[in-house]
């Protein structure tokens, strides 16, 4: 089995919430950012709170498919904008395959606390990045040469800033939220 019957209606409603938390988040947070500082530049601060948002969720879910159903429902939330690549229903394949990155290297990892996490968010991160500029490219996208420029220095960037925030993620659930009553009720 793939881990299907392991999925409530609770958890799947818990999962749809942070997806949405999770766009939310992007949207507003980076806005602000790119109106205040520029183009460009909002990716570096939203990585890290999508990031840590997605990894709590995923603690509090601890479903087979947790992180491609939460990172492709965030990317659905995404098709009208310019988060997670150029506007369209495009950017869903993107969503899958990041959210499958995690869920493998989370999985293949062993789930170790404060291990498995980071690293599945930095190398799932990365890859994200890697994915919208080929989507920048298959689309003949304008700033695609722009990105191509920078690749060398985001892709690590992206790396390293998705660690830290799936690393603060595990920490506040494993600190915090994981001793609340309704989480355990969840469990």
């Amino acid at each position: 089995m793939l881990g299907l019957e392991q999925w409530t209606r609770k958890k799947f409603f818990l999962t749809a919430i942070f997806a949405a938390a999770t766009f939310a988040a992007s949207f507003a947070l980076g806005n602000a950012i790119t109106i205040a500082l520029g183009p460009g530049t909002s990716g570096i601060v939203t990585i890290i709170i999508t990031t840590i948002l997605v990894v709590i969720c995923a603690k509090l879910v601890e479903t087979p498919g947790v992180f491609t159903l939460v990172v492709c429902l965030f990317t659905i939330f995404a098709i009208p904008t310019n988060m997670f690549g150029p506007p369209g229903p495009h950017k869903i394949i993107i969503g899958i395959t990041t959210g499958f990155a995690y869920d493998f290297l989370w999985n293949i990892t062993g789930r170790k606390k404060f291990i498995s996490l980071p690293t599945a968010a930095g190398i799932a991160t990365g890859l994200s990045i890697v994915l919208i500029f080929c989507l920048m490219v298959y689309l003949d996208y304008p700033k695609k040469d722009y990105l191509q420029s920078i690749l060398k220095y985001i892709i690590p960037l992206y790396v390293i800033l998705g660690a830290i925030g799936g690393l603060i993620g595990e920490w506040i659930y494993e600190r915090s939220l994981s001793r609340l009553s309704i989480v355990k009720q969840l469990k």
